[in-house]
């Protein structure tokens, strides 16, 4: 299989979010991203606070060097993964990545209006040691050892309470659900569901997890995203080509 990359844009106001247009890129290839990028951002859904160039995205072997050069900064969302604000130059080895590219809004106004640069590529795996990848890395893909898998019922569990950390394109803000909440959905008591994330939270432990945390708080998932246990979102139809 070849090793397709997309870089895509994709935003959102107080009401609707468009679909993620982007184009693909060939290893060594360079696109910058902004209102004045080749990929434009802030446009669509206009923003002066993205900048003209906000990002540079350069597919390398081990998978991407991103440059933040908008005003306002980035935070950085990979896929399964807890966000993190992003510095001026990040090496990412990750299978999908989502940049949000900070307008310089208020607290508490961030997110009527978003944008977002999208990284994918189906032949970079996961890694126990997250998305950022030192600059010298020489392996473009890590082959984990395959973990004994989840019960249908744990990773149902998971799915369903932390949809919105697994939801593809990214969305923010990313809440779990109650117990309660998540208990209808599945169709079982709350204690079904508190057993079934307690079977899974004891995996996170065992895989490094450092303290006990609550069943809806994200830190035990992140663990067993990296361990290979959650599986990488396929659908590609919101993929639309920059004409």
């Amino acid at each position: 299989m070849a090793d397709e990359r997309w870089v895509m844009v994709y935003e959102c106001d107080e009401t609707r979010c468009g679909v993620p247009v982007g184009v693909t890129v060939r290893i060594g290839q360079s696109l910058l991203v902004g209102r004045e990028g080749d990929l434009p951002l802030g446009i669509e859904i206009y923003d002066r606070g993205v900048s003209r160039r906000a990002a540079l995205v350069t597919a390398t072997e081990q998978g991407w060097q991103v440059e933040v050069l908008n005003s306002n900064g980035a935070v950085l969302h990979p896929w399964g993964q807890g966000p993190t604000l992003a510095g001026r130059y990040i090496n990412l080895m990750w299978p999908r990545t989502g940049i949000r590219i900070l307008n310089g809004a208020k607290p508490g106004e961030t997110d009527k209006l978003q944008h977002w640069l999208l990284l994918e590529s189906d032949m970079i795996d996961v890694t126990p040691v997250g998305a950022r990848a030192p600059a010298n890395a020489t392996t473009s893909t890590y082959q984990a050892t395959p973990p004994t898998p989840l019960t249908v019922g744990q990773l149902e569990a998971l799915q369903v309470v932390f949809a919105d950390q697994l939801q593809w394109p990214p969305v923010q803000p990313a809440a779990p659900l109650l117990l309660r909440t998540a208990a209808r959905r599945l169709g079982i008591g709350e204690s079904g569901v508190q057993e079934r994330l307690s079977k899974a939270h004891a995996r996170a432990l065992k895989l490094g997890l450092h303290r006990p945390v609550g069943l809806t708080e994200p830190e035990y998932l992140y663990i067993l995203v990296r361990a290979g246990y959650l599986p990488l979102p396929t659908h590609h139809s919101y993929r639309h080509r920059l004409d």
